[in-house]
């Protein structure tokens, strides 16, 4: 039987091993999907997937991958409830992080408004761009009509 520093490095090798395939992932979902929610939903589904726990036996405190404890459930069932024990967090987890998802998407396109804040970088700022209209460098923000503030000279 493994002792509790076995499983304490096969969770620390688990976790490098998953932080490892990061990278790889990211580039394999901005090549294959372009869509950013959509991105974001698959990076959801992959760190739930991969990262959800479940005690590896019901009369034992150790823990393991839910999808590796649901496989050997589907294979060979060690409790009354079978694959559903190992199924269930990670439905629940997934729930969670989509509903976490979906509230800072809300946030940040209603109540962060993008229009009033400035250029994160120099040549997004209007006043460099030739040709396109007035922006927030002018001192007016796009909510106060135009013949209060006439726009700077120089």
């Amino acid at each position: 039987m493994y002792s509790q520093e076995n499983y304490f490095w096969g969770l620390v090798v688990y976790g490098l091993g998953f932080l490892l395939i990061v990278p790889a992932l990211y580039h394999v979902l901005r090549v294959a999907m372009p869509w950013r929610p959509g991105r974001v939903v698959l990076w959801i589904l992959v760190a739930v997937l991969l990262l959800t726990p479940v005690r590896a036996y019901t009369d034992m405190d150790f823990l393991a991958p839910a999808w590796v404890v649901a496989l050997f459930e589907f294979v060979r069932t060690t409790s009354q409830e079978g694959p559903a024990r190992a199924i269930t967090p990670m439905v629940v987890a997934l729930g969670g992080a989509l509903l976490a998802a979906a509230g800072g998407f809300f946030i940040k396109r209603r109540l962060i408004d993008p229009r009033r804040s400035p250029p994160t970088t120099y040549w997004d700022a209007p006043q460099y761009r030739h040709g396109e209209g007035e922006g927030w460098h002018d001192g007016r923000s796009s909510l106060e009509p135009e013949d209060q503030n006439p726009p700077r000279e120089g």
